[in-house]
């Protein structure tokens, strides 16, 4: 699913709540109707003086529509209703469940849209991080650290008009090196930003399932890793490898999006060396290109430890 096949969803979500809504009002308003003769009549002559008005303005007939306004309420009430009973319920008061205001986005659509983002970005783990949840401590502690984290809110700041699109999270398990790119994800998610995270291992699979079924089913499964605002590759090195089918399948997904303009982070707890004989020269200087990439080296012990 690509960013407007998203929001398109978010929008059908939020008119199928409109039609919900109008259906009960228009619903209760037809049970009116049929339960009670009295207010069936009342209603109608309501609505015909008020047509009447409309076409005629003549002044007099209002006086005389408030007294059948009265009464067609006075029939309501002995059926335990209001006028209001007969509206409809908008779940967003401000857009009334059209998703617009004065023809911008309204709050409910920016929230819907999130919610479906954050649902496609592949972000599955219990405890979601962000930038407030950093220890300042820790941070103060360490000089490496605090310069990442600065960057990483920086580059949020500036997304997508960044000089380097590209971001390589190197260093030992439990550097900190996943925890800011789920602060990047979260904060970016936020301001409505198609992100994909997905793990290498994960990527493999998606890859692999890719290459098994039609060209059709292909495409709608590669398109997300393609086409979102930014791609996060979180644990290089931790897929299983497929002879050359793994450096293949992942330089074609960072070749596609360079060419397009695309960003794309990476983890890995892999060493440069280790990087290029594991996939070779070719995605190496892909991954490494000097001209949109900057790595990021973590050092120190494992935070999570302490």
């Amino acid at each position: 699913m690509n960013k407007k096949q998203i929001v398109d969803e978010a929008i059908r979500n939020i008119l199928e709540r409109k039609r919900q809504n109008e259906a009960i009002s228009e619903n209760t308003y037809k049970m009116a109707r049929e339960k009670s003769k009295e207010f069936k009549n009342a209603d109608l002559l309501f609505r015909e003086k008020t047509f009447e008005l409309a076409k005629t303005g003549n002044k007099n007939i209002e006086n005389e529509l408030q007294e059948i306004k009265k009464n067609r309420l006075f029939t309501l009430k002995k059926l335990g209703l209001t006028e209001k009973d007969l509206m409809p319920n908008y779940s967003c008061k401000l857009c009334e469940d059209t998703g617009f205001v004065d023809g911008k986005k309204c709050q409910c659509l920016k929230t819907e849209t999130q919610k479906l983002l954050i649902k496609n970005s592949g972000i599955t783990s219990a405890i979601v991080h962000n930038f407030s949840q950093s220890d300042p401590k820790i941070l103060e502690n360490n000089e490496m650290l605090q310069k990442a984290h600065n960057l990483a809110k920086k580059y949020v700041e500036k997304f997508p008009n960044i000089k380097t699109k590209n971001l390589v999270f190197m260093g030992e398990v439990g550097t900190g090196k996943t925890f800011l790119l789920e602060c990047i994800a979260q904060e970016l998610l936020q301001k409505e930003f198609y992100v994909v995270y997905v793990t290498a291992f994960n990527l493999s699979n998606t890859m692999l399932k890719a290459l098994t079924v039609s060209p059709f089913e292909s495409e709608t499964i590669l398109s997300p890793l393609l086409e979102c605002d930014l791609l996060i590759i979180d644990d290089l090195g931790t897929e299983p490898m497929m002879r050359n089918l793994s450096a293949s399948n992942l330089f074609t997904i960072l070749n596609e999006r360079e060419i397009n303009g695309l960003p794309t982070l990476i983890s890995t707890n892999l060493s440069f060396d280790a990087i290029e004989n594991r996939y070779g020269n070719r995605l190496f200087s892909r991954i490494f290109n000097k001209r949109t990439t900057k790595v990021v080296n973590f050092v120190g012990n494992d935070l999570r430890i302490k």
